[in-house]
């Protein structure tokens, strides 16, 4: 399990240094990058709860692998920052998705 999460946390300063992207970026893009992928993979449009549930899985998996990696964090809010990055924009276009989805609901009564 420790070579594991040594291997993980290695990759990840890898494809930081090779971007040149900061990690608060690379939380970013990876959160947007899962949610798209999760509705298009598995077929669910961005309404539904399957792929903002992967973003907040894989955004937790995340940092509980960090945790346990060879440099700890920073400080104490470090985590809740890296998993506010990783699932702020996916949680707005999943608002917005449902709101919309809603609002046609409505729309289509009238």
């Amino acid at each position: 399990m420790t070579k594991f999460v040594s291997l993980y946390s290695a990759g990840k300063r890898w494809l930081s240094d090779a971007l040149g992207a900061s990690e608060d970026l690379l939380h970013v893009h990876a959160g947007l990058m899962i949610f798209v992928a999760a509705a298009l993979l598995f077929r669910h449009r961005m309404r539904s709860r399957v792929p903002i549930a992967l973003v907040y899985f894989f955004a937790i998996g995340n940092e509980i692998m960090d945790f346990f990696g060879p440099s700890p964090s920073t400080g104490r809010l470090e985590p809740w920052l890296d998993i506010f990055n990783t699932v702020f924009w996916p949680t707005v276009l999943f608002i917005i998705a449902r709101r919309r989805a809603r609002a046609g609901d409505v729309n289509r009564t009238a």
